[in-house]
């Protein structure tokens, strides 16, 4: 399977975002969500708490690679749904519920325009793929 990777955002919920900046992945029918470096700025106590790391800014910083989650496509249901403007995904994965976000979500703001185009882009792309591998 061909590889894809992106630049998004997890979310805690669609409602209570706390976005966590990183890279979505798809490679060898195995979905991933890997923190980056912008991740250890951000409010990570919810993460923290959801996946079982104590410090995880700080593990960040000294290189440490960070996975949220990685599972295989097939014990993945993945949705769209319409209230995410088209840039969201959700991924229904064993353990948890996951929100993902191909827009910098940006609460009780207009965002702009060529953002939510690039957003949408990138979501339409990895539903062509997502397609392919037969999701």
């Amino acid at each position: 399977m061909e590889l894809r990777e992106d630049q998004a955002w997890l979310l805690r919920s669609r409602v209570n975002l706390m976005p966590v900046a990183g890279a979505l992945s798809l490679e060898n029918d195995r979905l991933s969500f890997t923190l980056d470096a912008e991740a250890g700025e951000a409010s990570l106590g919810w993460l923290e708490e959801e996946l079982g790391i104590d410090g995880i800014a700080d593990r960040l910083a000294a290189g440490e690679t960070i996975v949220a989650f990685d599972h295989p496509l097939d014990d993945c249901v993945i949705t769209w749904p319409i209230t995410g403007g088209g840039a969201v995904m959700l991924v229904r994965a064993p353990e948890r519920k996951w929100v993902v976000s191909y827009d910098y979500p940006v609460a009780g703001r207009i965002k702009t325009p060529i953002g939510m185009i690039s957003g949408r882009r990138k979501a339409r792309e990895w539903k062509r793929v997502l397609a392919d591998s037969g999701t």
